[in-house]
């Protein structure tokens, strides 16, 4: 053939070419969006646990009535939503058992809903429950945690990719603690009353990769982040009772870990990547203040009947420690003495509570305390740092703004919204939205003396923490999931 007679193909050369250059565009923009998708608010409190999203044009004033995209009922759960591509990811559990449910992000509509049976039956404190633990997303898939199952995994589609048992796991008032992603590494903590660890599973398999024990870690409710938060992170950091620690995100090794905090933490961890390098932030209030605890030989000259030297539940009866009584038996026996008496009451009075801002080392060999703030502290919701500045929502509504670097308070205010917080604060578009249990929403214009810019009153309880993402606010109730966004003829 001379190369006349490859004329006629030149056409149809082309035409596949251009076909192959759009299937890569297509392609691209495709894998683009989903990991857009899995950056935007894939995890508890969106991106690394910064409670941060960089989404515009959320509404200032919403509720049942205004600004409202959708809204969905939802079983029961604390768990806070998550957003993968097009989607919204919640978990729930009932009476009929456990479920996974993926939403259509813009219209609310439940695409698929996956029971799962109890593996068993673990009983927790009334202000807990068997979905508290957020799911996480890479985008497409879905990963969850239930402490009365273990970990398990749906495609877009719902199929069950694998199934991981856990547990039974030993902690009176539940576990909370959400699995995050790092590339394609699910870690999970597992804190406790006794047996803690830290577990490294291979998300593609369901296969675990490493499990480190942590020895002499009591339970807490907190959920790792990662560092560095920028880039390919290498290490895993973890509050836990009385200290913060940094694990290997390839071995699950111990980095390094920092005592001189307080006792048994449910709010987050926090990184902040400031101009001087990066911060960490960690917050337990002073437990003694919501609930002092007498000595143990006080209590026994009170209660003490048989005058055994060991308390009974039946002995604590109408005491408000009865409620609370398998916190403090530590071994089962139904007996409380008093060694495990002290454990919890030096752990309650700990003088190592506070705020604590450390400055991570270069390399991220280890951290230094920088400075220690002991007032105004959450006690469940995580802080939220935005703006390069620190929020602080206590229950009663009181809400107290510190700079992150030296920790001078710079403003405090008390909000109409009086009841308690469970659902930490989350930023974006210039905005700080505070959710309370009591199902009000309060905006806020941030900055060091934020302003109110809107409230909403849901009228159903909130324990989960809001979801930003595409200019929208999800907010879950006791009841269902809403969708709240600028109505377009504003």
């Amino acid at each position: 053939m001379g190369p006349d007679d490859y004329l006629p193909l030149v056409p149809v050369a082309q035409s596949i070419m251009q076909d192959l250059t759009t299937l890569a565009i297509l392609t691209a923009s495709s894998l683009g969006t989903t990991l857009a998708s899995a950056q935007e608010w894939a995890r508890f409190r969106g991106p690394n646990g910064s409670g941060k999203s960089e989404t515009t044009g959320l509404p200032s004033s919403f509720g049942p009535e205004e600004n409202l995209r959708w809204s969905t009922a939802v079983p029961p759960g604390h768990s806070s939503p998550v957003l993968g591509e097009g989607t919204v990811f919640v978990t729930a559990a009932d009476e009929q058992g456990l479920a996974v449910l993926c939403l259509a992000r813009d219209t609310g509509e439940v695409r698929w809903e996956r029971r799962l049976e109890r593996a068993r039956t673990q009983e927790v404190y009334r202000s807990n429950g068997s979905a508290t633990p957020s799911p996480t997303t890479d985008g497409r898939n879905v990963y969850a945690f239930f402490p009365e199952l273990g970990l398990v995994s749906f495609d877009a589609q719902g199929k069950e990719r694998w199934k991981l048992p856990l547990g039974p796991f030993f902690s009176f008032y539940g576990m909370a603690s959400s699995p995050i992603l790092a590339g394609d590494t699910l870690v999970l903590l597992c804190d406790q009353q006794q047996g803690s660890f830290l577990l490294g599973v291979d998300a593609t398999a369901g296969k675990v990769r490493w499990r480190t024990e942590r020895k002499g870690m009591i339970e807490s409710w907190t959920t790792p982040v990662l560092h560095p938060s920028e880039k390919a992170p290498e290490a895993v950091v973890v509050f836990g009772s009385c200290q913060v620690c940094a694990y290997s995100l390839a071995t699950g090794a111990e980095l390094w870990r920092q005592g001189g905090l307080g006792y048994t933490p449910i709010c987050s961890p926090v990184l902040w990547d400031s101009k001087d390098g990066t911060l960490l932030f960690t917050s337990v209030p002073f437990h003694a203040e919501r609930w002092p605890m007498p000595t143990f030989e006080a209590l026994s000259a009170e209660r003490d009947r048989d005058k055994d030297g060991k308390l009974t539940k039946i002995e604590l009866a109408g005491s408000g420690l009865d409620q609370h009584f398998g916190w403090v038996d530590a071994n089962l026996d139904a007996l409380i003495d008093a060694g495990e008496w002290s454990l919890v009451s030096d752990g309650m009075s700990s003088k190592d509570f506070g705020l604590v801002a450390f400055r991570v080392a270069d390399g991220g060999k280890g951290v230094s305390e920088l400075w220690r703030h002991k007032r105004g502290l959450p006690y469940i919701a995580t802080p939220l740092l935005t703006g390069g500045v620190l929020y602080l929502v206590k229950e009663g509504g009181m809400l107290t703004t510190l700079d992150p670097a030296s920790g001078k308070e710079l403003g405090f205010q008390r909000l109409e919204q009086a009841g308690g917080y469970d659902a930490s604060p989350v930023a974006a578009d210039g905005k700080v939205f505070l959710a309370s249990q009591d199902g009000g929403v309060v905006v806020l214009a941030a900055g060091a003396e934020p302003r109110v810019l809107g409230q909403c009153d849901l009228d159903e309880a909130i324990h989960a923490t809001p979801a930003i993402g595409g200019g929208a606010l999800f907010v879950r109730t006791e009841q269902a999931l809403y969708c709240f966004a600028r109505n377009e003829k504003d």
